[in-house]
């Protein structure tokens, strides 16, 4: 039968596509290890530097006091060391460059981040602002504004009550004559004392003369 009528054909299975491959992220560089780096660096050819330094330094002296095959040695490793003194100072001076270059770069990075961590925390801050707001009743706020108003209001008017002089008007004419007179009552009672004095004594010597010049009638 199935040579008559044949068979279906089975379908070959189908391949699953191969998973997409994450893209390779990029190193991040360590901008703290660079520079670290590049300092050790800057040290190790200055130090380098300074022993051709002192090697140019001995061939030269070598050169001028001798002659013949030792001065033409002296001369022509005082160059070789020359060329590879000035190899490494231009080495030096690109990584000098390169260390400011990586100092700015770490400036700018740093400014960025306190930047970003600064609006984080202003975010944070009016965040908690608009939930406190929401707490805050602006009505009862309002009606206590205004008992405060009122009760400025009514503190100045008692302050004023207690304050008030229920003094009498004093006529400046009529207290200057109660001086006059108040004046003149003690001019004259300190005068009584002293006519009264007087008069005493007259009369005592008086009354001496009589006892002692008696009259006949």
């Amino acid at each position: 039968m199935n040579r008559l009528f044949g068979t279906s054909k089975q379908e070959p299975p189908k391949q699953q596509p191969p998973p997409p491959q994450n893209p390779q992220q990029p190193k991040v560089i360590d901008l703290t290890e660079q520079q670290k780096r590049s300092e050790a660096k800057v040290k190790e050819l200055t130090e380098q530097i300074q022993e051709l330094d002192k090697q140019i330094s001995e061939q030269y002296y070598k050169a001028k006091n001798s002659k013949g095959v030792q001065q033409t040695t002296a001369k022509s490793r005082a160059v070789m060391l020359l060329k590879r003194k000035k190899m490494l100072e231009q080495q030096l001076g690109q990584m000098l460059n390169n260390q400011m270059t990586l100092d700015q770069v770490a400036f700018t990075k740093e400014n960025i981040q306190n930047t970003l961590e600064m609006a984080q925390a202003m975010q944070q801050v009016v965040a908690v602002q608009k939930e406190a707001f929401k707490e805050i009743d602006m009505d009862k706020l309002d009606d206590i504004m205004d008992d405060m108003e009122d009760m400025k209001f009514e503190t100045d008017y008692m302050n004023e009550m207690m304050n008030r002089n229920y003094g009498c008007d004093i006529d400046e004419s009529e207290l200057d004559r109660e001086m006059a007179e108040i004046e003149s009552d003690m001019n004259y009672n300190a005068f009584q004392p002293q006519q009264q004095q007087q008069q005493a004594s007259y009369q005592s010597l008086m009354g001496q003369k009589q006892v002692f010049n008696p009259q006949i009638n």
